[in-house]
């Protein structure tokens, strides 16, 4: 775990290297990058980090459905899976043998746990290195703390989270609340992966948020975004539910 932790803050100054620069265009070729939607020029990025977490032009990626606060919108570029309950997941899905709601909010949200624990939904929303590394608000409402959880830095692939490990609850993360009028206290969990330095979040406490806005971003590496809701509040896409009971990823944009 020393070395693991030692790797993922040495690739991370790696990456904050002004010399890291040169690699971008290959990056971008490689992976086929559409690079339209980009706020600044290519050689504007001074490091490839800056580059990872490169913004969007305004507008780029508006709420489909602004005044319409019932629809979640999904928080960013990523493969999900989503479970109308949680004991599907785990069905499904989460295999780690310690894996629990109370263990993934850990000591930042412990009070917050039984809102979940029978009942709730969840989406896990992965987000591969080639993909815009922003992430986004999914419905709208007041943000709460965003509250850091130390841990490990395992990789998120689905082979490692259908694996005993509980990685979920034992990554670092920070969860952050949003308390929506329409759909409750919604969690928003920012799990860390392999390689990755940090987890940034570009909002305050007690801000109004609306869906689509910018909630934060990760340095480099690939990462995860859970969303928890309380029972009886999210009803997801039913092309969604389909591939998610049969194990299977579904890519979606913000």
């Amino acid at each position: 775990r020393k070395l693991l932790r030692s790797m993922s803050f040495k690739q991370g100054r790696k990456y904050d290297d002004p010399a890291s620069a040169s690699q971008i265009p290959g990056f971008i070729n490689f992976h086929q990058l559409d690079m339209s939607e980009v706020l600044l020029p290519t050689d504007a990025f001074k490091t490839f980090n800056e580059f990872f977490y490169r913004q969007l032009r305004p507008g780029a990626r508006p709420c489909s459905a602004p005044n319409n606060p019932h629809i979640i919108v999904s928080p960013a570029d990523c493969r999900c899976v989503v479970f109308p309950r949680l004991e599907d997941a785990q069905r499904v899905w989460v295999k780690g043998r310690d894996f629990s709601i109370d263990r993934l909010l850990g000591n930042a949200y412990p009070q917050d746990a039984p809102r979940y624990r029978h009942g709730g939904s969840l989406g896990i929303m992965r987000l591969a290195p080639q993909d815009y590394h922003r992430f986004h608000v999914p419905v709208d409402g007041i943000l709460g703390e965003p509250r850091a959880i130390e841990g490990e830095y395992y990789t998120v692939n689905p082979m490692a989270i259908r694996s005993a490990l509980d990685v979920y609850g034992e990554n670092a993360r920070v969860c952050v609340p949003i308390d929506s009028e329409v759909h409750g206290r919604v969690m928003v969990v920012c799990v860390g992966a392999m390689l990755v330095g940090s987890t940034v979040i570009t909002r305050q406490a007690g801000e109004r948020v609306r869906r689509a806005e910018e909630l934060g971003y990760f340095k480099f590496g690939g990462s995860t975004l859970l969303l928890l809701f309380e029972p009886g509040v999210m009803r997801w896409d039913e092309d969604l539910v389909r591939n998610s009971a049969g194990a299977l990823e579904t890519l979606v944009s913000v």
